[in-house]
């Protein structure tokens, strides 16, 4: 009696009760992991989270939404999930985390000129900088940061931007000298023949942390929320997610799927 009541127990936390549809806040122009062809979408982050879905029974409807907009959905029930999500306690009040899909690594990328001696965010908080940059508005990018953001000193030096395309095409026309980019984003743009990306480089490193796809806790039951991180660890544990991570890498730079590491609302 003891086994089968266990084996109920388990049964609930790999198959869900019902077929349900995943509302993912999406933007374009953020390759590898998010890659619009017409009104199709692709990328590293689309095929981990619709790889997830199928997992567990589920499939994704993808909504175009500009970053501060998808948060601000998610607070108000009308998106489900986001990628690319730093975990951070305040977040943890909307969010449980599953993953991470990605280890993060954020530099700041722009023209080495117009950041001269500039090597380090601590070092831009000591002396400031002439160069101007754009970061993504509503983005985390660590504790360093924003205590630099909030010495309105170095502030102005600052552009919030609502999108990561916005982001690129400022600093493709001129118009700001440097962006915090993703790393990997940064090699796969870099590569596009048709930009003019030679003059850019990776300065130096802004922050690194995990990185997970974050589920609205409103919209999503507990019972959903623990299907969805041991279907998480079950893809990983069998190689089918590295086996997209791989569709993916650059010769420039490799990176690898972190280990499994869910924070879900009891845990917090």
């Amino acid at each position: 009696m003891r086994y089968l009541l266990a084996l109920c127990l388990s049964s609930l936390l790999s198959v869900p009760s019902y077929a349900c549809s995943l509302r993912m806040g999406i933007e374009t122009s953020f390759a590898p992991y998010i890659i619009q062809q017409g009104d199709s979408w692709r990328g590293l982050n689309v095929e981990l989270l619709q790889r997830l879905a199928q997992e567990v029974g589920c499939d994704v409807e993808f909504i175009h939404s500009p970053w501060l907009r998808a948060l601000w959905l998610i607070e108000h029930g009308e998106l489900d999930v986001l990628s690319h999500l730093t975990y951070n306690s305040e977040r943890s009040a909307h969010f449980a985390f599953i993953g991470p899909h990605q280890q993060e690594v954020m530099y700041l990328v722009g023209i080495a000129d117009a950041f001269p001696g500039l090597n380090s965010l601590s070092m831009l908080k000591q002396i400031g900088t002439g160069g101007i940059i754009a970061l993504l508005n509503g983005a985390y990018y660590g504790d360093e940061l924003d205590s630099i953001l909030n010495d309105a000193k170095n502030r102005t030096r600052f552009v919030f931007i609502r999108g990561n395309e916005d982001k690129q095409a400022l600093l493709l026309n001129g118009r700001v000298h440097g962006v915090l980019e993703d790393i990997v984003a940064y090699h796969y743009w870099k590569k596009q023949s048709d930009l003019p990306t030679a003059a850019y480089q990776p300065l130096f490193e802004v922050y690194q942390s995990p990185v997970y796809f974050g589920f609205n806790r409103r919209t999503l039951s507990q019972q959903q929320l623990l299907q969805l991180a041991d279907a998480w660890q079950r893809l990983y544990a069998s190689g089918e997610l590295d086996k997209i991570v791989q569709r993916y890498q650059v010769q420039d730079y490799q990176f690898a799927l972190p280990m499994p590491a869910p924070i879900l609302p009891s845990q917090q």
